[in-house]
């Protein structure tokens, strides 16, 4: 297999030859374009990435619907956990005191957590905000920043992992909410 070499017009043979039909394979499951075509893009960087270590001695079309096939399914059941958590969010009765010495406490978080997100890179820290204060979704973030969605997802886990670091335990429930969107800053 040449494309195991580093050949780079092997490697777009193959992306002819099956990037077409992985991405109808996904849209069939998703009805998204812009998610099957990051499947697709995601599959095809994942096997260049590991070209040295495939094996020849496996059907090639197996290997590539099978990687497609676990892309799609991860990605459905990451949805449905997001479905079942707004759903538990929307159901549940948030409220939070308003007291002044509650207010307090929030605008010194929302400080403290404007002062944190400055020390982070600024592509992060827009991704952060796009998503937790914009409420936009991670394609949408992606399609806006020209970013794949793993990317969007990993600076938003990475900069979540910062705050919790940071803030130690200060503010647990609120910084949970406004780490998974059920709260934006105050």
């Amino acid at each position: 297999m040449k494309m195991k070499k580093g050949d780079m017009k092997a490697f777009q043979e193959l992306f002819v030859t099956y990037g077409e039909r992985l991405y109808e394979f996904s849209f069939s499951y998703l009805k998204d374009s812009f998610v099957a075509e990051e499947i697709v893009q995601d599959v095809f960087l994942r096997i260049w990435e590991m070209r040295e270590d495939i094996d020849e001695d496996r059907s090639f079309k197996s290997f590539i619907y099978q990687m497609t096939v676990n892309k799609v399914f991860n990605y459905m059941k990451h949805q449905v956990v997001r479905q079942k958590y707004e759903k538990y969010v929307l159901n549940s009765n948030l409220s939070f005191d308003d007291s002044p010495d509650t207010q307090l406490q929030l605008s010194e978080l929302d400080e403290r957590i404007r002062s944190l997100l400055l020390k982070i890179p600024e592509q992060q820290r827009n991704v952060f905000k796009m998503s937790r204060m914009g409420g936009m979704s991670n394609p949408e973030i992606a399609g806006k920043l020209n970013l794949s969605i793993r990317t969007v997802e990993n600076q938003i886990y990475r900069t979540t992992k910062f705050l919790k670091e940071h803030l130690k335990g200060e503010y647990l429930f609120i910084l949970f909410c406004l780490c998974h969107g059920v709260l934006a800053f105050c």
